[in-house]
């Protein structure tokens, strides 16, 4: 359990680092890792949000919508690589630039 939850800490670090200069969101769930699970929610400038999951989940990105302006995204440490994580980062971008 130890090593799940060291990957775990890795992988939403590295997620959270990709991902935190890109525009129309910023990441609500704490920075502090230890006050955190494996999962960032990202709350979206006003009408983004569903433009953006809509994409992501064409492109096969399993995340999840809260309504109306949240995403939530948890690179689970069990089946997760940072390739995946890297993956979703631009994807992530290339739906925020359309």
């Amino acid at each position: 359990m130890e090593a799940m939850r060291q990957k775990s800490l890795l992988l939403t670090g590295y997620l959270e680092t990709l991902i935190k200069t890109l525009p129309h969101f910023h990441i609500i769930t704490p920075s502090n890792p230890q006050e955190r699970g494996c999962q960032l929610s990202l709350l979206f400038e006003d009408g983004w949000m569903m433009k953006v999951f809509e994409y992501l989940s064409a492109r096969g990105v399993i995340c999840d919508e809260r309504k109306p302006n949240v995403i939530r995204i948890a690179p689970t440490p069990l089946y997760t690589r940072f390739e995946n994580v890297f993956k979703f980062y631009q994807l992530l971008k290339e739906a925020l630039e359309q």
